[in-house]
């Protein structure tokens, strides 16, 4: 598939890949707030086999805290056909995604 970053605001992100013999998916996103150590807000949307299935505005938020950083995302999504309005299997990938990048963390800097 395609793959590219450019992260400040108005740069494009843009990932697409296929699932192993299933459909082709492709993220294209933009960054509209960048606040270094604070925030970072995107508005992305999402395809599956060439059907434009969501838009979402995301944020990722950072505060420090005693012992660490508290880290919040929050995200409103839209779902364009009923058929792929699937809210709870967006958060499922959004929190596997996160997690495996908690567990990176967490082994590159231990405590």
């Amino acid at each position: 598939g395609e793959w590219g970053l450019d992260f400040r605001v108005g740069g494009r992100e843009v990932a697409e890949g296929k699932f192993h013999d299933g459909p082709v998916s492709r993220y294209e996103a933009t960054s509209t707030d960048i606040v270094e150590h604070v925030r970072i807000v995107t508005t992305y949307d999402m395809w599956l086999d060439e059907v434009h299935m969501s838009t979402s505005v995301a944020s990722f938020e950072f505060e420090p805290i005693e012992g660490g950083t508290r880290f919040t995302h929050v995200e409103h999504g839209v779902f364009f056909d009923q058929f792929w309005a699937d809210g709870p299997n967006r958060e499922k990938g959004s929190r596997g995604l996160l997690e495996t990048l908690g567990n990176y963390l967490a082994q590159r800097f231990p405590r």
